[in-house]
């Protein structure tokens, strides 16, 4: 490099192959660079050969596969529903249930049907625990709401009871139910208000055709009780 500038290089010189040996002698040939160059030159071509054959194998491909077909759908099953059996044998089925249904009617429940008896009210008992006086008991003589009167009581088949009372115990209304054989009812006085009106119970037992049991009631203040055995027979 002079003065700060770069020098030129000059350009290589060419061969001439018109010119004779003598004037071609001075240049040199590198055989390196010239089989690289053939190298190279094989390479790309190598290359595209197998892009063309890459592009041809992708058009000559196999087709794609098509969707499967569908499978057929299954025959109908039969219906589990069962048979309608045919109308003669429904008309024969009815008229063989005809005879039962219209044969001799159930027997009736022993204590269906309606009840009456008597009782005869007197001064009923009162246990007290020991060295307890009940004064208001001691001064009831028994006289009063004591005497004769009657019990009617209708049951019907399925148990229920229904009845009245009338006489010393004054009118009542008896409601109730009639359970393996036993009796039990609750007596309403008609009149709550009645200054002796009377409240209690009735227990029995059907036994024979009879109910036998106990009727035992008290009046307002619970101070007043009365009592009495009582016997129904079906009317």
């Amino acid at each position: 490099m002079t003065g700060g500038r770069r020098a030129s290089t000059p350009p290589p010189r060419q061969i001439d192959a018109t010119t004779g040996p003598a004037r071609n002698k001075s240049l040199r040939v590198n055989p390196t660079r010239t089989r690289a160059r053939r190298a190279r030159g094989g390479a790309r071509a190598l290359l595209l050969s197998f892009a063309f054959a890459l592009l041809a194998g992708c058009e000559e491909g196999p087709p794609r596969p098509s969707e499967p077909e569908r499978p057929e759908p299954p025959p109908p099953q039969p219906s589990a529903a069962p048979a309608l059996p045919p109308a003669g044998s429904a008309a024969a089925g009815a008229s063989a249930a005809a005879p039962a249904e219209t044969g001799e009617p159930h027997a009736a429940a022993p204590w269906q049907g309606t009840w009456e008896g008597s009782y005869d009210a007197k001064k009923g008992s009162v246990v007290l625990p020991p060295k307890v006086k009940d004064a208001a008991r001691t001064k009831d003589d028994g006289k009063l709401a004591a005497g004769a009167g009657t019990v009617t009581l209708t049951v019907a088949p399925s148990g229920e009871l229904k009845g009245t009372a009338k006489g010393a115990l004054g009118d009542a209304t008896l409601v109730g139910k009639v359970e393996d054989g036993m009796v039990r009812a609750s007596v309403f006085p008609e009149d709550p208000r009645a200054p002796n009106a009377m409240t209690g119970i009735l227990v029995g037992e059907l036994k024979e055709g009879v109910i036998q049991g106990k009727i035992r009631v008290t009046g307002p203040d619970a101070t007043l009780v009365r009592e009495s055995p009582v016997e129904l027979r079906k009317k």
